[in-house]
């Protein structure tokens, strides 16, 4: 019997006993372990559940200690029409918490002498205007570079995002960027500019595109299931969905940047990839450091606290790693505990509110 049936069991028999005219202190003792607090797992999969619904758009969830998956759990549906439910081996767009992946293949490029993070963008796209001059990697790394975010500009030529735009065209509009938000290095804005352009960093420096090069260098080392594909059909994707029921509606962008997002994969594997930050399996000892070296005042932590912008990844103050993304109607949830020994992730095919829910679930498993 489930827990939650026996402890209505117990509640039943202590109100017959009294109803009965029986004295509760003359029956059994009840046992310990009819009054356990609920395990990770089970408050894990309760989260998951109040983010979800068994006959709509819903949620996945993993966490691994030390590399190995401890946990999964899912509810809701992949694909309303055929009914197909979500599972934990369901493929999401996991948006921006691709970010770390792109600076990583930028770190691995610098490690091997072939960039250095002080190197001008104008060092690699030559035709782009002054202010590239003085624009660094690092700027891009750490979200400080001012330059504006290509959505609206690629829209206001007419785009919507339900029609194709490419890299190339993406690359094209940043370069005709005439004047930056603000002075590079003076302040920090979050901009999905930043990590297109560093993507184009690594096609121009490795001779392969970004999904090539961190297929070879990150995802296979590792045994990632992952791809970088913003468009194609994925076996086992997940559909995303906007509005409520009855009133659901697929959600299907086709914009092809990469570098800002674009990554499909589980959360299973997500979580897998967060021990990297603890072994450097991937990167070693220099990437490992590198991933927060220059980490720049930024965003709000998850406890609301101002957190630090690092290589594709926010630290909080206590030393933990996290990122939320959203693309199209998809949000997902990645955290790493300060001691690097736990991480876990979550992504869901219909907008929820991701720091909430990565807030909980991190809360669950940040004690040993």
């Amino acid at each position: 019997m489930a827990k939650s049936g026996r402890r209505l069991l117990v509640v039943a028999v202590l109100i017959c006993l009294v109803a009965c005219g029986g004295d509760p202190k003359d029956a059994d003792p009840i046992p310990s372990h009819e009054v356990e607090a609920p395990s990770r797992a089970e408050q894990s999969q309760d989260l998951v559940d109040l983010h979800s619904n068994a006959d709509g758009p819903g949620c996945s969830a993993a966490v691994a200690q030390q590399g190995q998956v401890v946990w999964r759990g899912a509810q809701g549906l992949a694909d309303l029409e055929s009914k197909t439910a979500i599972t934990p081996d369901a493929v999401f767009d996991i948006g921006s918490v691709s970010k770390q992946f792109t600076a990583a293949a930028v770190l691995l490029l610098q490690d091997a002498g072939r960039l250095r993070l002080q190197d001008p963008l104008a060092d690699y796209l030559s035709s782009f205007p002054p202010w590239s001059e003085t624009t660094t990697l690092d700027h891009l790394m750490h979200h400080t570079s001012g330059i504006p975010a290509y959505e609206p500009l690629l829209q206001d030529q007419g785009f919507e995002l339900t029609d194709r735009t490419t890299q190339a065209q993406t690359v094209e509009v940043l370069g005709a960027v005439r004047k930056l938000e603000f002075t590079p290095g003076s302040d920090w804005a979050y901009s999905n500019s930043n990590y297109v352009l560093l993507g184009e960093v690594v096609r121009r420096v490795s001779g392969q595109t970004l999904p090539q090069y961190l297929k070879v260098n990150v995802f296979d080392p590792l045994e990632l299931d992952m791809v970088v594909e913003p468009t194609a059909a994925i076996p086992g994707k997940a559909l995303s969905y906007q509005g409520s029921a009855p009133q659901f509606e697929v959600v299907d962008y086709q914009w092809e940047q990469v570098g800002d997002g674009a990554i499909q994969t589980t959360p299973t594997e997500l979580a897998r990839w967060g021990d990297n930050y603890r072994t450097g399996e991937v990167g070693g000892r220099k990437w490992l450091d590198a991933v927060l070296e220059g980490a720049a005042k930024g965003p709000p932590g998850l406890a609301g606290e101002t957190a630090r912008y690092g290589a594709g990844i926010v630290q909080g103050e206590n030393g933990e790693l996290a990122h939320v993304g959203a693309w199209e109607a998809f949000v997902t949830g990645f955290w790493v505990s300060p001691d690097r020994a736990t991480s876990l992730a979550f992504s869901c095919n219909r907008a929820s509110d991701a720091l909430a829910l990565l807030a909980s679930l991190s809360s669950i498993w940040s004690t040993s």
